[in-house]
């Protein structure tokens, strides 16, 4: 815990906007981003809609994923003199966006952080879902490699809970396709463009969901019931694929061994003595 005694602090707000209509901001908000002395926005294009909206004249510099590494030095000059606010394109700074990088790097300096909370996509999505949600997984925006997804599914069925994350429209029916062949019979909870004018939701299988997005559109927010079965037995070219894939990542042999292992029925002594068997090699590897 710092301690800044009677030292006068600059201060980084973290002010949540709305995901979709501009009603659900919260008065405060509105108070704070007129009442800072810049805005780092995400994309200045769409928190100047909200700040015309209603009518608030605060200068806005951009901060996100392409421009923070550069950026940083820049806010943290600002932040020597002067009140900043964070904002993402839409709801809570800091989940799935570069806002953490900033906070962590104001860590050490005399700059006080402050949330002013509002619309999350993650907690609408979950306060919608027709299943207990008092506990849950996040895994951010949905993985793109196979492994990534057993993984991600296999943390899931182990801890007993839901699993909660963002996909575009773009990659949506490809992570619906994934999710059939892997849990075929778990339903999922589906919301699409939240507080939008052509908000939608859908629960039902993987199946049933390709059927119903037939052309996805707007950004979706996707929940998957809790797995009850047990984890399925991959076959031997699955695994051997598996491995090959962990391998490329850089991870080492009993390092493999352990992912293995946690998404099949296999032991660790199992699984690695499989890896040796497929690359005797990487037994001087480890």
């Amino acid at each position: 815990m710092q301690n800044f005694e009677s030292v006068s602090l600059s201060i980084l707000y973290i002010v949540a906007t709305p995901i979709g209509n501009l009603e659900d901001v919260s008065t405060r908000a509105i108070q704070t981003l007129r009442s800072v002395d810049l805005i780092a926005s995400e994309d200045t294009r769409i928190t100047r809609k909200l700040l015309f909206h209603y009518d608030i004249k605060t200068r806005t510099i951009s901060f996100n994923r392409v421009n923070a590494k550069q950026r940083i030095p820049t806010l943290l000059k600002h932040l020597e003199s002067m009140n900043l606010a964070l904002t993402s394109d839409a709801g809570t700074p800091g989940i799935s966006d570069p806002g953490h990088e900033l906070i962590t790097a104001i860590d050490q300096t005399m700059t006080q952080v402050i949330p002013i909370p509002g619309p999350s996509a993650l907690t609408a999505v979950l306060s919608a879902a027709p299943f207990p949600t008092d506990r849950f997984y996040f895994n951010g925006f949905a993985p793109r490699k196979e492994v990534e997804i057993d993984q991600m599914i296999n943390i899931g069925r182990t801890l007993g809970v839901p699993i909660a994350m963002f996909e575009s429209p773009r990659r949506i029916i490809a992570l619906l396709t994934s999710l059939e062949r892997k849990i075929p019979d778990t339903n999922i909870f589906i919301m699409r463009e939240i507080t939008k004018k052509f908000e939608d939701s859908f629960y039902g299988t993987p199946a049933a969901a390709k059927n119903y997005f037939l052309e996805p559109r707007g950004e979706f927010s996707i929940v998957v019931a809790p797995i009850s079965e047990s984890p399925s037995t991959l076959d031997h070219d699955a695994i051997e694929r598996l491995v090959h894939s962990l391998e490329d990542s850089g991870l080492k042999p009993r390092e493999i061994a352990k992912s293995i292992s946690s998404i099949t029925r296999m032991s660790n002594s199992e699984a690695y003595k499989m890896i040796i068997e497929l690359k005797p090699e990487a037994r001087d590897e480890d």
